[in-house]
């Protein structure tokens, strides 16, 4: 089981995502490069799929988006450190 789990999540405009985590402290996840990449992901970069059909499943465990395609999802271990790998690196 991971060590962090998501309280809450909230899409904005700008492909980003602001995550309350159960710790207390906050995040922004900007999941545009992601995006851009496309491939599985391009129905994220429809505004009606990545602002509203985002939710947190398993407990805290993930970020999903429900698809025309499927469920795209990201683990909290994954998501918890692309959040904090920034603070590292400065």
């Amino acid at each position: 089981m991971a060590r962090h789990s998501i309280a809450r999540a909230t899409p904005r405009s700008d492909f980003t995502v602001a995550i309350a985590w159960s710790d207390g402290s906050t995040s922004v996840i900007d999941f545009g490069p992601d995006i851009a990449k496309g491939e599985a992901l391009s129905h994220l970069r429809e505004p009606a799929v990545f602002l509203h059909r985002l939710f947190v499943q398993s407990e805290g465990q993930s970020l999903a988006w429900e698809t025309p395609s499927g469920l795209i999802d990201f683990h909290v271990d994954e998501l918890w450190q692309r959040a904090h790998s920034k603070f590292a690196a400065e």
